[in-house]
């Protein structure tokens, strides 16, 4: 819980951690790999924007955490950092990926064109075609997790290299006991990793794709710009109601923007699909 002091009244407010709705919001390329920079923002009634900004540098490593209450007096914090989540519940443990993500993305990709086309609005801050548009973004990111986590069960190698390389993977520690009584430890261990990736980071989904099975998935999209801008948009629409982090209006939405968007995504989700299928020949 966090307690946070008004600057004109002195009244006190609390603020469960469970309010706080996590995303990747930015990142940029350093000497010692990427850097993501997380973060939570909360509109308050009383106090305004309240955000909770953490800084992910190297991969796996928590550089730096801020919290930013404007001119309110921040009394007590929560207790964040890179794990800042809750335990994943054990029937998670049980999700079956489908069998073919890339036929799932496409069925999506279709079903949003005929309602763009059928209800979208011709504004850009239209909330339909907002709505279409985060819908393109989660299609993108169920597909990328589940053909992550298809290929890694599929391939032990690819599982190894993921258990070797991945720093996060890689800091896990068992005992005899446990190895010895559970003979599916690692995999499951592997799985929940896999399932605890936020997949709109694209930057470290690159990476765990290019770890495991050898794919630079930017590679396979003419405007890598334009993914990221999509991304970060998706946060906009979520957890900002189509607004920035300035407090002003999105009108980008257009009906045109977001069928170009998902064409891009749709011609991204298609060269991956190629790649990871040249990997099984």
């Amino acid at each position: 819980m966090a307690r946070i002091r008004h600057a004109s009244t002195d009244e006190v407010f609390e603020i469960e951690s469970h309010d706080l709705d996590w995303d990747a919001v930015g990142g940029d390329n350093r000497s010692m790999g990427s850097e993501i920079h997380y973060e939570a923002t909360i509109d308050h009634p009383e106090l305004g924007d309240l955000t909770w900004g953490l800084w992910e540098y190297p991969i796996g490593i928590e550089n730096h955490h801020i919290t930013d209450a404007g001119k309110h007096e921040v009394i007590e914090d929560f207790d964040y950092g890179l794990e800042h989540g809750e335990p994943e519940p054990d029937d998670w443990l049980d999700y079956e990926a489908p069998a073919n993500p890339y036929q799932v993305f496409m069925a999506s990709y279709h079903h949003t064109g005929d309602l763009l086309a059928d209800h979208g609005g011709v504004r850009g801050n239209d909330l339909v075609n907002r709505m279409i548009f985060s819908q393109q973004i989660t299609a993108l990111e169920a597909y990328l997790g589940d053909t992550l986590l298809n290929e890694v069960l599929r391939d032990k190698g690819a599982m190894q290299r993921l258990i070797e390389k991945d720093e996060d993977l890689g800091r896990e520690k068992f005992t005899l006991f446990e190895i010895s009584s559970d003979p599916d430890l690692v995999e499951r261990k592997v799985r929940t990793h896999l399932r605890k990736v936020l997949y709109h980071n694209l930057k470290k989904v690159d990476i765990l794709y290019n770890i495991a099975l050898g794919i630079r998935i930017f590679d396979l999209t003419s405007d890598k710009a334009s993914i990221f801008k999509a991304a970060l948009l998706r946060h906009d629409c979520v957890h900002r109601n189509g607004y920035d982090s300035e407090g002003n209006e999105l009108d980008i939405f257009t009906k045109e923007f977001v069928q170009d968007t998902a064409d891009l995504i749709k011609a991204f989700v298609e060269g991956i699909h190629q790649a990871v299928n040249r990997r099984l020949v």
